[in-house]
């Protein structure tokens, strides 16, 4: 079976790479990065050269073998790339439908596991470049899905509208319309980042109202759950909050509902509501499936200890995130919550340095919305003396009480399953 490229790629795997060159000899980065990167050229040249590659004797099979071994028993990542080797030595000839979903799994693990979104892209693109454009569609649509998410995380914009448009493309003409919405979802999600909180919004209602009159559960929630991101960055919290927990209660995928818990967390705390944040982020603690969700919820925590003005909480939670690599709108957002927690403790000098990092690190990004609270923020530490923390009751007949007495039996609920 003929097999296309579908985007050429001047040097496979060099995200692999960069990685090495990076990181110390011998680390776990660098064993990481070693075993994906043997592994994933073991399979280009498996393509090229036929099953001759991959016999027991073969040079390159130790060579893959003693790389996948060094990695601890208990990576996930590991059993993942002996299942790629085991499954290409048991085949005759070359056959790339049982090995590529395995490599899907394993681009899944880097971007969950170990939030190792560059390492990540470079797998679910070796899936789309080798996988039949036809036979493998529905591999070939969810890698676009994922590409398109890492990439606009590693603030690659126009490469991530550019996967999320081609998704669009194939499963409509597939008819799959699942995988359309979450194409327009992806495209949606780049105005987002880039400020056209607009056209978002309307993209987001327009997935919205498609997949309910479809009976598409969860493209809904997702929908639902971006258009409370959209009115919580439009400056309508309450809204963005009442959204995120209507978005919860139809989350049925863990990482999917990781993902609005800890959202959900960040608008209480944008509202002055620790309690019913802090009982979000317990939760979110509890049960989150990735890293990502959980690298929300230490910087929530952080901004969550700043504004409430509990110091010991705002400095151990800073300490926490210090030297984690963070993705690139979660690196930004720490910045912004290391400033602010900074100038409300009354250290203005260090907090407009951090800032100063933030402005620099959102602008070469694109990051409109978070150049503009920069912005504001700056403003607000060089003219007025901190104000003092307010810790807030939700009032009974405010729109959120049902929320946070929802997430408090939900926390209570944890703690006496514990």
């Amino acid at each position: 079976m003929k097999r296309t490229p579908h985007r050429p790629q001047s040097l496979k795997h060099l995200p692999f790479f960069e990685v090495l060159a990076a990181t110390p000899e011998g680390s776990p980065e660098a064993k990481l990065a070693t075993a994906g990167l043997l592994s994933l050229r073991m399979i280009d040249h498996w393509v090229l050269a036929g099953p001759a590659i991959v016999e027991p004797e073969s040079v390159s099979v130790r060579s893959v073998r003693q790389a996948i071994m060094a990695l601890s028993p208990r990576e996930a990542v590991r059993e993942a790339l002996l299942t790629i080797v085991n499954t290409m030595q048991m085949l005759r000839h070359v056959d790339l439908v049982p090995v590529l979903p395995r490599v899907f799994a394993y681009a899944q693990l880097l971007e969950t596991h170990h939030g190792a979104l560059a390492l990540a892209a470079d797998a679910y693109e070796t899936v789309i470049r080798l996988a039949d454009p036809e036979y493998d569609a529905d591999l070939v649509m969810d890698s676009y899905q994922r590409l398109a998410f890492c990439q606009r995380k590693l603030g690659h914009l126009d490469a991530a509208t550019e996967s999320a448009g081609v998704l669009v493309k194939v499963a409509s003409r597939r008819k799959d319309r699942a995988r359309a919405l979450r194409g327009k979802i992806g495209l949606a999600h780049v105005a987002m980042v880039r400020g056209d909180l607009a056209s978002a919004d309307s993209q987001f209602v327009a997935v919205a109202v498609e997949a309910q009159k479809h009976g598409l559960t969860r493209e809904w929630a997702a929908a639902t759950h971006d258009r409370a991101v959209v009115a919580s960055r439009s400056g309508n919290v309450t809204n963005a909050v009442v959204l995120a927990h209507q978005a919860l209660k139809q989350t049925t995928d863990p990482v999917d509902r990781d993902r609005v818990l800890g959202d959900l967390a960040a608008f209480l705390v944008k509202l002055e509501q620790y309690d019913a944040a802090l009982d979000a982020l317990r939760i979110l603690e509890v049960t989150a499936v990735s890293d990502e969700p959980r690298q929300a919820a230490k910087v929530n925590i952080m901004a969550a200890a700043a504004r409430s003005g509990n110091r010991a909480l705002f400095e151990s939670a800073r300490r926490a995130l210090n030297g984690i690599a963070l993705n690139a709108e979660f690196s930004v957002n720490f910045k912004i919550e290391t400033a602010r927690g900074l100038s409300a403790f009354g250290d203005r000098q260090a907090a407009l340095e951090v800032l100063t990092q933030a402005a620099t690190q959102a602008a070469t990004l694109e990051f409109r919305p978070a150049v503009e609270e920069i912005q504001a923020l700056r403003a607000v530490i060089t003219a007025t003396p901190a104000p003092s923390p307010i810790r807030k009751v939700t009032d009974r007949n405010a729109p959120t009480f049902e929320v946070a007495t929802d997430l408090r039996r939900m926390a209570a609920e944890l703690v006496s399953a514990a």
